[in-house]
């Protein structure tokens, strides 16, 4: 069996706040053109949706049972 570590919902949450925040720190000191830059945090935050949805649908799954998540 895999060893996987496992995050709270909340804590992959604040994980992703943070690392968005930075990627819009970072867009803003290159000088990226606000349209674009709005573009990329846009998709970023669609991405951290998924992946504290990922995470809260995992955190309800039995632990007996492996969720299988990609094909």
């Amino acid at each position: 069996m895999e060893n996987i570590h496992v995050m709270r919902p909340e804590s992959t949450a604040l994980n992703v706040t943070d690392r968005i925040d930075a990627l819009a720190a970072a867009l803003r000191t290159a000088g990226v053109a606000p349209e674009q830059a709005s573009r990329l945090l846009a998709s970023a935050a669609t991405a951290a949706i998924h992946a504290v949805t990922l995470d809260a649908l995992l955190d309800l799954a039995p632990a007996q049972h492996p969720v299988r998540v990609a094909a």
